[in-house]
């Protein structure tokens, strides 16, 4: 596999929300959105190319001793080949040299793929969203994970 990982490009909204739509259809974030993303103070990304097509990218936001993971996501047919571990590394690796001692995220509670990564890291329930994410006409409920940063070797 030829995975490369690059930052997240200032003016990518329109590329960034094509990227997003193909990995999250039901609940997809449109240009304008991620314009404003972009454009946050403190926001951090990474693009996941593979065999230099987009594959997958990480959203994040410093908030200064807490990193929020805002999005991560791989395209379906890139899935299962370590794109999202690889990702997330880099995300938690950067939120590591800002500073970070934490890294949150919100998950949907049926999203047993992503749920058991984060696990695999060592992410733990610190709350929950109810019908946080839409799924067609209704909603689903989201997770509220959280990591510590600091003594991890892998985030070094």
């Amino acid at each position: 596999m030829s995975l490369r990982l690059s930052p997240v490009p200032a003016l990518g909204a329109e590329p960034l929300a094509a990227l997003h739509r193909g990995c999250f259809p039901e609940d997809p974030w449109n240009a304008s959105a991620m314009a404003e993303i972009l454009g946050l103070a403190g926001f951090f990304g990474r693009l996941a190319w593979q065999a230099g097509v987009p594959a997958g990218f990480a959203l994040a936001l410093d908030l200064e001793d807490e990193c929020e993971i805002l999005s991560l996501g791989t395209l379906p047919q890139h899935r299962r080949l370590g794109i999202a571990r690889a990702l997330l590394v880099e995300i938690c690796r950067e939120a590591r040299r800002r500073h970070a001692e934490f890294a949150v995220l919100e998950v949907a509670i049926d999203n047993t793929a992503a749920r058991a990564l984060y696990a695999g890291f060592g992410f733990t329930q610190a709350g929950s969203r109810p019908k946080y994410y839409r799924r067609g006409n209704s909603s689903i409920d989201a997770v509220i994970l959280r990591l510590p940063l600091a003594g991890d070797s892998l985030f070094a």
